[in-house]
């Protein structure tokens, strides 16, 4: 990183391209000292003569920069990239350019680049940056090489490559900790991306300053095995940085480990008792010297944990109390100037927001409270980061599907529906007349708004778009590794299976709500294609290919597809429902897909065999819950049949009240 040792090694180095005189050397030494014992000033000045004096070493000038950089508190970062600009033309480097790294002599530059991006959350950018000084590892200075390693590790984890980062622990514990530069080690992340203390003194104990640096390893091996669920290993290293004499950052951060591992094993009041000892008077001044809010932190795995819990108020009150102390951790420090957005704060507080996460949660957290509104603003915040995330893409559109339709429990509210049946009756005698109320057989209805897919409202235009996009960031045909989609975990080969199921069943029912039959039948038949379909996923992938069929008229294949023996295997999964949403267990969801098989007989012309499926759809319902279409349905084939009389009794048994409203 641009710490300060890295730059005293530089400063005091005999590179260049003619030998260094005696005075130079004194200067190099003056300004290793001034700057051990943090006055830059002084050290800017020795540094300024060995400038005039060697004009064309390229170690000068980047050791200037740096001391430079630390003179202003970290806070000029614009004028620091400005300054390794100049740094890198007078070495004729092209910092985009990976391949022109040749000399090891290079790799401090490169290495600092990397660290301006990290801080600027390009982790996959400083990754590849990272990937290449790595190759000079062996050749390199040992106090730089540490650093590498450590930024290394930390750019696996940003980038969920726990694994990864676990092959590079076990590589620098076997070169690096028994070897007496393991006194050079730079700070923990965790709590502290950039050190401000001055670097480690001589006169510290070889064993004691080993110790520390094995405490950071066992630091960023908890984490590596909190990634990988490997939880009895995680418990035993955090029971030893928690036994350890560390510094209250390094403490903090094992505890925020600790409710980490209890909300993995599925101990969440534990996991909530342990998030009570985090103090949050200090999250203002703890951001300031860090970059990181405990009190952040705290409200935004509290809301994690209940909702988790399956208490989505308290979830979403703890969020908004995560955003509001990140609002008031980020205006703590003052607005940049116009064309200085990096500058005025340090460089570690410059990513130090979490709003693009805090925002996805509460998003999701609102989705699941039945706020689709809500959610639908929150996420669309997030999607501006996390674009290539399908799985944020999916819960977008069902944002735009639950405000289009927020349940379907109405449509089996038997009680409530029967009297809405009549909508009046006129005449009298034998010249009365029944008015059957339309909209009891209304199942969809289409859009027709002249509203642009691209426009970010809560419509069905704009959830086609969302699931559009998912797709897209599906793998084409079957998974075999797993997939990023950050701020969340990566999702296995079988967990994104059932996410490109769920992506096709919504883009389904989006396409036949927006009237686009076709589409929603090619969408149907791939989602009936997908391996290890779900009970609930192969329910409605029937239904969408027999709804579809029927509105192209393609009334023959619709009976075959809804056919009994189709989904004679759909008997498990349907119960555990979303909330409001039927059916609710196997036996309605058979009533509802011989439902659909009746209508698309009755379009047939097989009323007889219509009528004696709805006939047994009606006689379980006593232990069913039956739509209040199966009785429109069954009026209208009797008035076909020309059964008038049969069709008054079914109003008559069917209907509280007949007189008019």
């Amino acid at each position: 990183m641009t710490d300060k040792e890295t730059s005293n090694e530089r400063s005091s180095g005999d590179g260049g391209s003619s030998s260094i005189s005696e005075q130079e050397r004194d200067w190099a030494q003056s300004a290793l000292a001034e700057f051990n014992r943090g006055s830059y000033t002084s050290c800017v000045q020795y540094l300024t003569k060995l400038e005039s004096a060697r004009s064309h070493d390229t170690k000068v000038a980047h050791n200037k920069a740096v001391v430079e950089y630390y003179k202003n508190d970290l806070k000029k970062t614009d004028q620091f990239r400005k300054n390794m600009n100049v740094v890198c033309a007078q070495a004729h480097l092209n910092i985009e350019d990976l391949d022109a790294l040749e000399d090891v002599e290079y790799c401090v530059i490169y290495y600092n680049q990397a660290v301006l991006l990290y801080h600027l959350k390009q982790y996959t950018s400083a990754l590849k940056i990272m990937n290449k000084v790595f190759t000079f590892i062996e050749p390199m200075e040992e106090s730089l090489a540490h650093r590498v390693c450590l930024l290394l590790i930390e750019l696996h984890l940003c980038t969920q490559q726990p694994e990864k980062a676990l092959s590079l622990i076990a590589y620098i514990e076997n070169q690096f900790v028994s070897t007496e530069n393991a006194t050079k080690m730079i700070g923990d992340k965790d709590m502290k991306p950039l050190e401000k203390e001055p670097t480690t003194d001589k006169a510290v104990s070889l064993d004691a300053a080993t110790d520390a640096f094995r405490l950071k390893l066992l630091h960023y091996r908890a984490r590596c095995n909190i990634s990988t669920c490997a939880l009895k290993a995680c418990k035993r290293e955090l029971k030893t940085i928690l036994t350890s004499n560390t510094s209250g950052n390094q403490n903090l951060a094992a505890v925020f480990l600790k409710a980490h591992l209890e909300y993995q094993r599925g101990n969440f009041n534990k996991a909530i008792s342990v998030l009570n000892t985090i103090p949050l008077n200090v999250g203002i001044s703890t951001f300031k010297e860090t970059g990181e809010s405990p009190s952040v932190m705290y409200y935004n795995n509290m809301g994690c944990l209940h909702h988790y819990m399956g208490k989505p108020g308290l979830a979403n009150y703890y969020f908004k109390k995560a955003i509001e102390e990140n609002v008031n951790a980020v205006n703590s420090f003052p607005k940049p100037d116009p064309g200085e957005g990096l500058s005025g704060r340090p460089l570690y507080t410059v990513g130090g927001s979490k709003s693009p996460q805090l925002m996805y949660n509460f998003g999701v957290s609102l989705l699941h409270a039945g706020k689709p509104l809500h959610a639908f603003d929150c996420l669309t915040e997030a999607v501006q980061v996390y674009h290539m995330n399908p799985q944020l893409w999916l819960r977008l559109a069902e944002c735009c599907i639950m405000a289009y339709k927020p349940d379907n429990a109405v449509d089996f509210d038997y009680q409530k529906k029967r009297k809405e049946l009549i909508q009046g009756i006129i005449g009298s005698g034998p010249h009365r007349k029944i008015i059957l109320n339309p909209d009891i057989y209304k199942n969809s209805k289409y859009s027709n708004e002249a509203q642009s897919f691209a426009i970010p409202v809560a419509s069905l235009e704009f959830a086609s778009l969302c699931l559009r996009n998912a797709l897209l960031l599906l793998p084409v045909g079957e998974a075999t590794s797993p997939l990023s989609t950050p701020p969340s975990p990566p999702l296995d080969p079988r967990q994104i299976t059932h996410l490109k199921s769920t992506v096709l069943a919504a883009s389904a029912y989006v396409s036949l709500c927006l009237g686009d039959p076709v589409i929603a039948l090619e969408h149907a038949k791939a989602l009936l294609n997908q391996p290890n379909l779900t009970s609930l996923n192969k329910l409605l992938g029937y239904l969408y290919v027999g709804e579809a069929l029927l509105l192209l008229n393609r009334v023959s294949e619709a009976v075959d597809s809804l056919n009994p023996e189709q989904y004679s295997d759909i008997t498990d999964g349907l119960n555990k429902p979303l909330k409001h949403w039927y059916p609710v267990n196997t036996d309605t969801a058979r009533s509802v897909l011989q439902y659909n098989l009746a209508v698309a007989l009755t379009l047939r012309g097989e009323l007889d065999k219509a009528g004696q499926i709805l006939h047994q759809v009606w006689q379980s319902r006593s232990k069913t819950e039956c739509p209040i279409q199966v009785i429109c349905l069954a009026i209208y084939i009797e008035l076909l049949l020309g059964h008038a009389d049969v069709a008054r009794n079914i109003i008559k048994q069917n209907c509280i009240s007949s007189q008019p409203r």
